[in-house]
C-alpha cells in the first residue's frame, strides 16, 4: 500500500489482496489445517461445506468471483504472497 501511496494513481480504483483463490470453505479447511500442524488444535474438526443457496441474501451474487489484481501488481512492481503463507504467519503469531 505504501508503494502504492508513492505513486500518482489518485482517481484509480485499484485492489489489492493476497494471492490465490479460495472460497469460505478452503479457508476454514487451511485454518484448521495449519492450526493443527502448529500445536494450536488437538484434532482437525470436520468442516462440512455447505452451498450458498443454503444462505439466501436479496443481493444476488455470482457464482464465483475474485478481485483482479494485475493492474495493481503492475503499478508496483510486485505481486503479494500466497494467502496461505499469510495465514501461516498471523497463527504462529497467535501461537507466541
Amino acid at each position: 500500500i505504501w508503494d502504492l501511496a508513492r505513486k500518482d494513481v489518485w482517481g484509480r480504483t485499484l485492489h489489492w489482496t493476497d494471492s490465490g483463490v479460495a472460497s469460505w470453505y478452503d479457508f476454514a479447511v487451511a485454518i484448521a489445517e495449519e492450526a493443527a500442524t502448529l500445536g494450536l488444535l488437538e484434532r482437525i474438526p470436520e468442516i462440512i461445506p455447505i452451498p450458498a443457496e443454503s444462505f439466501p441474501t436479496a443481493a444476488r451474487r455470482p457464482h464465483f468471483s475474485v478481485l483482479d489484481k494485475n493492474e495493481t501488481c503492475l503499478e508496483i512492481g510486485w505481486d503479494s504472497p500466497h494467502w496461505r503463507v499469510a495465514l501461516r504467519s498471523m497463527l504462529a503469531e497467535l501461537k507466541g
